[in-house]
This record gives C-alpha cells, structure tokens and sequence, in this order.
C-alpha cells in the first residue's frame, strides 16, 4: 500500500471520510473487523486512484459493504465462498479491472496473512465494473 503522502493517500483520507458512518456501523455490530476496515479504505483509495474513479455513498455504497465484509470473512477465516460461472463470465473481458483488483488483493492477502480466494476476487471485480461503466457513461 502506499503512504499518505502520495496521491492514493490523498485518496484514501478522502475514503475515509465518505465512508466512516457506514464502516463505523459495519464495524461497531460485529460485522467487520478492525483490520478488514482498514483493509477496505486502503484498497478503496489505491483503486480508486488507479482507475480515476470518484466513490461515494451514492455510487460505491455497495461495493463498499461488499469489500468490507469479504475481507472480514478472509480475515476470520471462514469458509471460502463458491464461484460463480456467470460472475467469472461477466468478467472474462474485463482485464484491466481484474487485475487492479487482483492487485489490491495481494497487497492485503499479505496483511492478512491468508490469501483472497478467486471466487472473491471475482465478485469484487463484478461490483468495481459496474462502478467503472457508470463512471464512463456520458453525462445527460
């Protein structure tokens, strides 16, 4: 990950505030952990960096919880989850976002001392998409 002095650290207090009401519930009932919080703020601002995106409640909500929660699982080590044919198939043209994801993953499977299954990364991938498409959709 990087330091708070380089753009995706820049990013990454920006993430940080935009999403601290919702991590705070997420994290205060037991949902995520500390560590999966954290995770999910550093992988938000390095991919939002990389890919030029804005996140925020209106758009990456979702992702959001998504991210959080996955890497709570990984974290506590819980059953990998299984893969999907059509989510893997929605992806298979989408490289660019696999691999940011798939690098983002690795920094954190490094932090977390256990490695983010591919069905995970598949998902994640999913939900960065759609972010992307609407990203890229021309203003009305």
């Amino acid at each position: 990950m990087t330091e708070t002095s380089s753009p995706s650290g820049d990013m990454q207090v920006r993430i940080e505030a935009e999403f601290a009401e919702r991590l705070d519930m997420l994290e205060e009932c037991g949902q995520v952990t500390n560590l999966a919080r954290r995770l999910t703020e550093m992988c938000l601002a390095d991919l939002a960096t990389d890919l030029d995106l804005t996140l925020d409640e209106n758009n990456a909500a979702q992702f959001v919880t998504h991210l959080a929660i996955a890497l709570t699982r990984i974290n506590r080590g819980d059953p990998e989850i299984a893969m999907s044919a059509v989510a893997a198939e929605e992806i298979a043209d989408r490289q660019r976002e696999l691999d940011a994801v798939t690098r983002v993953m690795g920094d954190a499977s490094r932090l977390l001392q256990r490695e983010v299954p591919e069905p995970e990364i598949t998902y994640m991938t999913v939900h960065l998409c759609a972010l992307v498409d609407v990203q890229a959709e021309p203003a009305p």
